[in-house]
């Protein structure tokens, strides 16, 4: 550890190393041994935990940034390089980047290439870790660490530390290297009950600080790991936007299973009708009617998907807006809430689902990555309950986009960036509604919380079943990045070290 600080490019540093009263004889030797002018050795007398020591050793720094290290790892050599160029760049309070693993052969493994800032992955998992660095004025500011998360105090202190900037950077680069050691959390995060108690509890009590209703839910198939789940603030309509055309069976069963299996009861359903002529879907609207949640409006107009969810919103009430395709299923009844309290917090922009397809197992949506290719789904095809890289499958994770077959925003932000962009009447509308959402300074969120199914584009056909649709596929691609060109095989949620088309966020070689 101490070598790869001293191999470091850049030579503006100092080590600060506290001796946390080790019983070890041998500790205090090998720490007075390291005669360079630039290593500040502390001993303590009284054992005051990893959070104390810490402070201890933020409270003797001097200078601008400190860069957290634990004892038993590695910097690469270009780490504080990077750092400062970074600084240099762009004035952050708070800077983290890549990481790996090693094992004690000295074999590299298990790079995490993360996303930029994302403030609810980073309320599900503590996805920044290593390197941090941190504006010293600002760590001094927020108290340092909490000896009460020991174990967890560094997820603590950067929840605590971003509640009070946003000047964040990330650096797509691996700088650290956390070794593997038998009953190590970078072996396995069960190996230390307290670390497992100390991560729920960090959470909880962001949201108390935070002044949020919400709880921390265990994963019941990933031990040691928790989602949040806010809960739903006052009784407010929720109107559901439903285009569609002449798709009797597939509308029946949507509608049939969100009257049957939903909780929450505070909703209206807008249908947008698309000039159906078919006798059944007609008589089912003439029944649909007689019940006072449900509006059909009559849209006859060549087919725009843009300009029948404006339509949509143009002729509801709702305060929460949820635009669902009419080829979906419901299959939990606690799905408008789980959503809803995403969508009611100001910082988030739209709110996505999980969606599966007719296996029933199948992933078809989890999010939207903007890959080589364009706009692409993560996960697709891969079993329901898989993992994901770190977890994105099964915890909720930031997104540049997520799919218009199942989103929910607040109408206010709905109507703040306008609404649908009606010169995208097929394609890539979703995402670029998305794109606005992030632009306006909102994140936008996969609920994977929530699961439907998802009869894909049963009523309309795929986009690239034959050549003309194709090129309609292709030329509205082009114009979503006419319109986002600074989002060009750019993805602030991705990273740059998977390959090109990556949705299963394979490393690029």
């Amino acid at each position: 550890m101490v070598s790869s600080v001293r191999n470091q490019w850049y030579p503006l540093w100092e080590l600060v190393l506290v001796n946390d009263a080790s019983p070890l004889a041998e500790t205090a030797v090998a720490l007075n041994a390291l005669e360079d002018p630039r290593v500040k050795v502390i001993h303590l007398e009284k054992n005051q935990g990893i959070a104390g020591a810490t402070n201890v050793a933020i409270e003797r720094a001097v200078n601008d940034y400190i860069v957290f290290l634990d004892h038993d790892d590695e910097l690469t050599d270009d780490c504080l390089f990077e750092l400062s160029k970074c600084i240099n760049t762009d004035d952050p309070d708070f800077i983290y980047s890549d990481e790996d693993k090693f094992t004690s052969s000295g074999d590299f493994s298990q790079p995490h290439f993360k996303p930029d800032w994302s403030p609810d992955t980073m309320m599900g998992t503590m996805y920044t870790c290593h390197v941090a660095c941190v504006r010293l004025s600002v760590a001094k500011k927020i108290g340092g660490l909490n000896s009460e998360f020991n174990g967890c105090q560094d997820w603590d202190f950067i929840l605590r530390l971003t509640e009070i900037t946003n000047k964040i950077s990330h650096i797509p680069k691996v700088l650290y290297h956390w070794r593997i050691i038998p009953e190590s959390c970078a072996s396995d995060i069960s190996a230390k009950p307290y670390v497992l108690a100390a991560s729920k509890a960090v959470r909880e009590n962001a949201l108390k600080r935070r002044g949020l209703s919400g709880t921390v839910e265990s994963l019941s198939q990933f031990p040691g790991y928790f989602r949040i789940n806010y809960a739903l603030q006052g009784n407010p309509l929720i109107s559901i936007i439903i285009p569609t055309r002449d798709n009797y069976e597939m509308l029946h069963r949507c509608v049939e299973s969100l009257f049957n299996k939903t909780r929450y009861h505070n909703f209206e359903l807008v249908i947008v009708d698309n000039g159906s002529i078919h006798a059944d879907l007609l008589n089912y609207f003439d029944q649909l009617k007689h019940d006072d949640r449900v509006k059909v409006v009559r849209h006859d107009k060549p087919f725009n998907f843009s300009q029948l969810i404006n339509v949509g919103v143009e002729n509801s009430d709702g305060e929460l807006l949820l635009l669902l395709n009419d080829d979906t299923e419901v299959l939990q009844e606690d799905w408008l809430e789980r959503m809803g309290g995403y969508a009611q917090l100001s910082h988030i922009g739209a709110v996505g689902a999980k969606l599966i397809y007719a296996d029933g197992i199948s992933v078809q949506h989890a999010g939207v990555l903007n890959l080589y290719n364009g706009p692409m789904h993560a996960h697709i095809r891969q079993h329901k309950d898989s993992p994901g890289y770190f977890l994105r499958n099964q915890i909720e994770y930031n997104w540049l986009a997520v799919t218009g077959a199942c989103l929910m925003v607040e109408r206010k932000k709905y109507l703040a960036v306008g609404g649908f962009d009606e010169t995208f009447p097929v394609a890539y509308n979703d995402v670029d509604f998305c794109v606005k959402l992030v632009d306006s300074g909102l994140y936008n969120i996969s609920c994977v919380g929530v699961t439907l199914i998802h009869y894909e584009s049963a009523s309309r056909g795929q986009d690239h079943a034959d050549q003309e649709k194709l090129a309609r596929l292709r030329h509205e691609l082009a114009h979503f990045y006419d319109k986002h060109p600074a989002y060009y095989q750019y993805d602030p949620f991705f990273n740059v070290n998977f390959a090109p088309n990556g949705f299963n966020f394979e490393v690029q070689n």
